[in-house]
């Protein structure tokens, strides 16, 4: 008989396995090619899974989180904590005006880099392995689990190294992901982690996901430090310097 001690170890290994890939999915949903062109590698059991994971992640959430952190990023920097101090509530105004900048932006560079995540999950799964952790996240405490998830997630890290030194490391993503995934575990039950670990041990291949996870972080790097677009910098320019117009013309 499996004791319950070792059911919530099960499950918390399947939280934290579960959580993290689930960070970076794709807004774009997958075309996939007709049948007869079909390769395991192409098959689309692999792009369902990430659509699985779009599903289950609160990709709203996750970018008001992301505003919030540039919010303290822009305070913590001298000349735009001058600025608040003179005129209260321009920082507030400029994330609002780059909201949708970073949303676009966002969207851009996971589209960009969806074939490399997909051909990942190739290399991983077979094509039943990632339906059955397509399953999971769109279940009832996969769903919660990503729920907790997009609730925590602040690139706290990420924002001050591109503030700072404009380059994004491994090490700010994990900070990032790590207090994340934890805190999001922390919201869950006991009877939700006893079932995370009945799950585990019924379908090893939830435990797979573990295998993923130096390769999803090091393809997430690569997305933190994609370039903007000569468009996207014009309009962050643009938006900051009409708020400053704005507030401090004479």
């Amino acid at each position: 008989m499996i004791r319950m001690s070792a059911l919530r170890r099960y499950g918390v290994a399947l939280a934290l396995t579960l959580a993290a890939p689930a960070a970076f999915a794709p807004a774009a949903q997958a075309q996939d090619k007709p049948p007869a062109a079909l390769t395991q590698r192409d098959h689309p059991a692999y792009a369902d899974l990430y659509a699985a994971m779009e599903e289950a992640v609160d990709q709203r959430q996750v970018i008001e989180s992301a505003m919030s952190a540039m919010s303290a990023q822009f305070a913590a920097t001298p000349e735009f904590a001058q600025a608040e101090a003179a005129s209260p509530g321009v920082i507030e105004e400029i994330v609002s005006g780059l909201r949708p900048v970073f949303t676009a932006q966002s969207e851009r560079v996971r589209l960009l880099y969806r074939p490399a995540n997909i051909a990942l999950f190739a290399r991983t799964f077979t094509p039943e392995e990632a339906t059955t952790i397509a399953a999971f996240y769109r279940s009832d405490l996969g769903r919660k689990l990503m729920g907790n998830l997009s609730r925590t997630y602040v690139p706290t890290d990420t924002l001050a190294a591109a503030g700072s030194t404009g380059t994004v490391s491994r090490d700010n993503v994990d900070a990032d992901l790590d207090r994340a995934v934890n805190a999001a575990v922390g919201g869950m039950t006991e009877e939700d982690m006893i079932a995370m670990g009945k799950m585990a041990l019924a379908n090893p291949a939830l435990l797979k996901l573990n295998r993923l996870t130096g390769a999803v972080k090091e393809i997430r790097v690569q997305m933190e430090n994609e370039q903007l677009t000569a468009d996207e910098q014009k309009q962050i320019e643009t938006v900051i310097i009409d708020v400053l117009t704005r507030r401090f013309q004479k």
